[in-house]
């Protein structure tokens, strides 16, 4: 099930790429799931756990792919029941949140008058 949650929240993941830069395991990287998030959204090539093929910046390590796939790499395989910030993620991440439902997403939104809004 799919939930979103909308204001500040202890719990919380602000900004997923550094926590994935600290967590992440190599198995994430070559998983199947992974492999087609990273072609579909960054438009690279997974070559090894530690490689990936950018058609723009050439051969880059894990730690240089987008925000967005970092946080929806995290969205899949993180199992420490953290919830990541879905703001970190473009328009073009937006299918890959919708077919991983399992987990839940948090994306800060404020009213007009400044009040947290939460969900």
């Amino acid at each position: 099930m799919l939930s979103i949650y909308l204001g500040q929240m202890e719990e919380a993941i602000y900004y997923p790429p550094v926590y994935f830069n600290n967590t992440y395991d190599d198995e994430w990287i070559t998983d199947p799931l992974t492999v087609e998030m990273i072609r579909d959204v960054d438009k690279s090539k997974v070559v090894a756990p530690h490689l990936i093929e950018s058609p723009v910046l050439g051969p880059i390590s894990v730690k240089e792919i987008s925000g967005g796939v970092k946080t929806l790499i995290l969205m899949a395989f993180d199992d420490t029941g953290k919830i990541f910030n879905a703001s970190a993620c473009g328009d073009n991440c937006a299918k890959w949140i919708l077919k991983n439902r399992r987990k839940n997403y948090y994306h800060p939104w404020r009213q007009r008058n400044g009040e947290n809004n939460t969900h």
